[in-house]
């Protein structure tokens, strides 16, 4: 070996950025073996079909877990146990940072077994499944300083002990699901350092905590992503998220709960400084009644009147039934062009 270390060292990684570090290169001799070992191990690519081998390996090898920094087990459908995940979390608790949870076998277990991630920063619930009791899971959360990336999971049981709840100080990343109340929203405290927030099957939320909760934190907030369904929200619910929301540089929303006046002067006002808002979603669910509710007119006159001077990215659903050849559209798309944005049309 002719080359510094420190050099063979940035060769691999960039090769492991590449996809090509193979584990073949852990035979090449005991140098390599220690360098490649740990970026093999960092970021495992985990599927059904390799899952029961990667857990005797770390079984049988306990020092492996301790180079795991990302688990991505969405890709793990069916294929785990509770006490396996469970396992896992504790035999890779020490350098852990990045957790993402299977569909299925994420219960009790696996949430207690959280509380000993100390170095977690994101942790992903949005995919399980199954049922978690969200007081247990705040339980688990509350000791992790660096956490600032939370998922909720689809399915929870209501909590309602509010003043046991502790958030992660350094949460800047929060997305709401499951079994979320609107008394939740208005007393479990959901810390100001959140900047991106995001609901998503919540069925119980109605427009009392939506509001509440957008007045909070609303001016600390620079995205905002409102996914269908949400059944308690009325169809103008998301009328007033430019005004509670002023910072936004994206806004994602659904048709369904916003009126014709959403791009209205009563709506979108004036600010005393440019609205920062460069990045637009609109979806739609393709209900009867949602393809009329908004039309691009309300948005081109919103951008030509400079309500909007930052915008660069729009992206709507084709369920809107907008035109792409219709004067307004073209006007949009001509303005964004400009800016070296785009508008574009999704299905």
């Amino acid at each position: 070996m002719k080359l510094p270390l420190e050099i063979i060292i940035y060769i691999l990684e960039i090769l492991h950025s590449w996809n090509k570090l193979k584990p073949k290169f852990l035979r090449v001799s005991k140098l390599f073996y220690l360098c490649v070992l740990p970026m093999i191990y960092r970021r495992p690519i985990l599927k059904s079909s390799n899952f029961f081998a990667f857990m005797d390996s770390i079984s049988s090898n306990k020092d492996l877990g301790s180079h795991i920094k990302e688990l991505d087990l969405s890709r793990i459908v069916h294929s785990g146990k509770n006490a396996s995940v469970a396992r896992l979390l504790k035999r890779t608790s020490k350098s852990l940072e990045l957790f993402i949870a299977p569909q299925s076998s994420f219960g009790f277990g696996p949430s207690i077994a959280l509380k000993n991630c100390k170095n977690l920063k994101v942790l992903d619930l949005s995919l399980v499944s199954e049922t978690l009791n969200l007081e247990e899971l705040f339980k688990s959360i509350s000791s992790l300083k660096d956490l600032y990336h939370l998922a909720f999971p689809r399915s929870s049981v209501e909590i309602t002990d509010f003043k046991g709840i502790v958030w992660p100080l350094k949460l800047s990343y929060l997305r709401l699901s499951g079994g979320i109340t609107d008394e939740f929203l208005m007393k479990s405290g959901v810390p100001d350092s959140v900047v991106h927030l995001e609901f998503a099957h919540c069925p119980t939320i109605s427009d009392i905590g939506f509001h509440h909760l957008l007045a909070k934190l609303g001016k600390n907030l620079i995205s905002l992503r409102v996914q269908y369904p949400m059944p308690g929200l009325r169809s103008n619910a998301l009328d007033l998220a430019f005004f509670y929301c002023p910072n936004l540089i994206s806004l994602e929303v659904t048709v369904d709960y916003i009126s014709s006046s959403f791009f209205d002067e009563q709506n979108l006002t004036y600010l005393d400084y440019p609205r920062p808002l460069k990045y637009l979603y609109i979806e739609s669910s393709g209900m009867l009644g949602t393809t009329t509710r908004l039309d691009p007119v309300d948005l081109a006159l919103a951008i030509s009147e400079s309500r909007l001077p930052h915008l660069k990215k729009v992206k709507c659903s084709a369920k809107l039934g907008w035109d792409p050849k219709s004067e307004y559209v073209s006007y949009i798309v001509d303005h964004l062009n400009d800016k070296d944005g785009g508008f574009y049309i999704g299905y």
